[in-house]
């Protein structure tokens, strides 16, 4: 049997990434896979990148480290942007510059961000006038046929979920370890909360065609986190990170 750990969206919450690296190595998982969104937000950006990279583990990019490169030449109206890149060193700029868009791991797992052709669309879910909702199986089954291994692994959402689909493919979202909630202004404006505010990862247990998955919510500081944010004058992510909700002020439709 081999024991996958499947982390996300650690947005620089190294309080949060501790503490899930604890519970997986409590757990001797044999292989941790990594799907982006490393360091941006309004917590430790260069301490995070650190600690990644002290662990073994395969990593992609996500979004957030794309546009790190993208605007590291040029000043950024985006909140957080200009004090995460002059946190960051260039060595860690240099990993994530080194960071593949997708990839595959042991021909079992198909590893991407948002989806296997876009680092800012959501696989599972669609967002809509009201509300967000998971796509059906025929939708998901199309917008994977290209995928010939069994597990899709992505983020991006922030919100842990598991579908099963009608081809015996599974699609997995092991969830933020370090934001639990966002407010999302595309199209339509909408919210992604996971409800609590954990940091969450996947354990995915391997044995011949048996495939075992676990949800994990590990408990850390985040309060702390909180205030690190809020002194940061990120005053939505400090109430993202307590709550794991949007604050009722924030609230979509209200």
């Amino acid at each position: 049997m081999k024991t996958y750990a499947i982390i996300s969206d650690i947005h620089g919450n190294s309080l949060a990434l501790q503490a899930v690296l604890k519970d997986i190595a409590s757990r001797e998982a044999n292989q941790i896979i990594n799907l982006g969104d490393h360091v941006f937000g309004a917590l430790e950006s260069e301490q995070t990148a650190k600690l990644i990279r002290q662990v073994p583990m395969l990593c992609i990019s996500g979004n957030t480290d794309r546009e790190i490169l993208e605007n590291l030449d040029k000043s950024s109206d985006k909140e957080n942007m200009e004090r995460v890149k002059a946190d960051l060193s260039a060595e860690s700029v240099e990993w994530l510059k080194q960071l593949p868009p997708t990839t595959v791991c042991d021909d079992l797992f198909f590893v991407c961000h948002g989806t296997p052709d876009s680092d800012v669309e959501y696989l599972l879910e669609e967002v809509t006038p009201h509300g967000v909702f998971i796509y059906n199986d025929d939708e998901l089954v199309r917008k994977t046929e290209q995928v010939s291994q069994r597990i899709i692994l992505c983020g991006h959402s922030h919100v842990n979920r598991l579908v099963y689909l009608s081809n015996n493919k599974i699609i997995l979202n092991p969830g933020s370890v370090g934001l639990p909630a966002y407010l999302g202004n595309g199209k339509h404006r909408f919210a992604m909360e996971s409800m609590t505010p954990h940091a969450k990862y996947t354990l995915v247990k391997v044995d011949g065609d048996n495939i075992n998955i676990e949800m994990i919510h590990c408990a850390y500081d985040w309060n702390t986190a909180s205030t690190a944010a809020k002194a940061n004058g990120s005053e939505k992510w400090a109430q993202f990170l307590l709550y794991g909700r949007m604050p009722k002020d924030l609230r979509v439709g209200e």
